[in-house]
């Protein structure tokens, strides 16, 4: 018996695949059988100590890996910088953590998951979580021309802190959920997804929004150059392959956006800032994808926290633009909140009632817009993308998310009558297949290129007396 149930875990241990968000895959083989102790019953085990370790090259293993604790670590889903719960009747594979023995998040494991029900691609139960990610891409995309209308009508700093004062308010209830011992990576990782939100901002008042929608994918290469600076994590040719080919087909699609047409002298404010809205949101998402893989029943009350962050720091630039201490910055609005005029229109309330009660047709779009982008693009969409990401394999999800600049571009078009030139259009392509290149296993990637991977040698720790009866 003792034999068979080794044959079994080797059989086990080969449906070992990483999955991914932002997350980078570990380079470290290590698959913990505790995964598999409901779904693959070993006859009455007396212990759940016993796991698969790999011994790796010593280039490779520079930390040791702390024995994950799967009774604490749920099954997880990631994409784009959240995590949720993943629904294990459903979902083809689970994913748990792989930490350090510092405790460093240095990737996910996942395995297939045998309990997921057989289901036809057709059917409603298969299609409607797929539906609603790509909805809430294609809201995500009305974000950038509708910014650009509001900042054409208001300083920028008004419309992205009402915009985030509606959004937190929607979300405030999730917000007093968060887990005291989170609150401060959470404030962290929140400032930083307000710079990208505020630079975003800036960015739509003089650049076209597919533009700063296709830029604002730089993430792609900010999130793990992150992670391999602050974790640690190996980020090699041979460890993380669709990283590198996502970098440089991203680099291609900005050169392509940037270089094309009259070249070097179109780059401007606006494309720095564009890039800044990368940074911001790259180093957020680092933060915030690791407090929920962690934790994914705080998603929400993480993004809330996300949320009200970017509102705090939104106000904030509001108050310095609207008094003056800032100048012209960002538009030619300074010091509205000065002037009687201006300020019973550009803050909140005055654009709401003015908007919808006041007659002003002028800013009756704008409120629409800030209600909008607010209240179902901010904070109905995050609730939406929970839902619907807790379906499906990441990868899946990483693909539909990636679709959001297509849609920018698309409604651009459509509301402010952007047009896209041929190296927009060459430029936009090679940024989305960067987006979705991160999807792909680090193995396929390699066999396309020719690489084998490496041998591992896999060896078992000893098991104590009485693992197996």
């Amino acid at each position: 018996m003792k034999l068979l149930h080794v044959v079994e875990v080797l059989v086990l241990l080969v449906k070992v695949q990483p999955t991914y968000g932002f997350i980078t895959p570990s380079p470290i083989k290590q698959f913990p059988l505790s995964t598999l102790k409901e779904r693959n019953k070993f006859s009455q085990p007396s212990s759940s100590r016993l796991f698969v370790a790999t011994t790796l090259p010593e280039t490779k293993q520079k930390k040791g890996l702390r024995e994950p604790n799967f009774d604490e670590n749920a099954d997880v889903v990631c994409a784009r910088g959240v995590c949720t719960l993943a629904d294990e009747e459903v979902v083809e594979e689970l994913c748990h953590l792989v930490e350090d023995t510092e405790g460093n998040l240095i990737g996910m494991e996942c395995v297939e998951n045998p309990a997921a029900a057989d289901r036809n691609v057709f059917s409603f139960d298969y299609l409607w979580p797929r539906a609603l990610l790509l909805g809430c891409s294609l809201l995500y995309g009305t974000n950038f021309p509708l910014g650009r209308i509001m900042n054409e009508a208001l300083p920028a700093s008004a419309t992205t802190a009402g915009r985030m004062l509606l959004a937190t308010v929607a979300l405030f209830p999730f917000l007093l959920q968060l887990k005291p011992e989170l609150r401060k990576t959470a404030v962290l990782g929140g400032s930083f997804c307000a710079l990208g939100y505020l630079s975003q901002s800036i960015a739509l008042v003089d650049t076209p929004a597919a533009t700063v929608a296709f830029l604002g994918a730089l993430v792609v290469i900010i999130t793990p150059t992150t992670s391999a600076l602050i974790d640690k994590v190996p980020m090699g040719w041979k460890d993380a392959p669709q990283t590198w080919l996502a970098a440089i087909l991203c680099l291609a699609g900005v050169g392509a956006l940037e270089l094309g047409g009259s070249g070097l002298g179109d780059v401007g404010w606006g494309d720095f800032w564009s890039a800044m809205q990368a940074v911001g949101f790259g180093v957020g998402f680092f933060f915030t994808e690791r407090m929920m893989a962690k934790e994914p029943d705080q998603a929400l009350s993480i993004t809330a926290c996300q949320v009200g962050m970017t509102a705090f720091w939104g106000s904030i630039w509001a108050v310095l633009d609207g008094t003056g201490v800032l100048g012209n910055f960002a538009g030619d609005h300074g010091a509205w909140l000065l002037d009687e005029t201006t300020r019973s229109q550009y803050s909140l309330q005055g654009l709401l009632y003015s908007g919808f009660f006041g007659g002003d047709e002028s800013l009756r779009l704008v409120a629409i817009a800030a209600v909008w982008t607010g209240l179902i693009t901010t904070a109905a969409n995050r609730v939406g993308e929970t839902t619907g990401l807790g379906k499906m394999k990441s990868s899946e999800a990483a693909v539909l998310l990636a679709t959001e600049p297509l849609f920018a571009a698309l409604f651009a078009s459509f509301l402010v009558g952007e047009t896209l030139g041929l190296e927009d259009m060459l430029g936009g392509a090679l940024i989305v297949t960067a987006c979705v290149t991160t999807s792909l296993k680090p193995q396929d990637v390699l066999n396309f290129f020719g690489v084998e991977d490496e041998d591992e040698e896999l060896t078992l720790e000893p098991a104590e007396e009485g693992d197996f009866q």
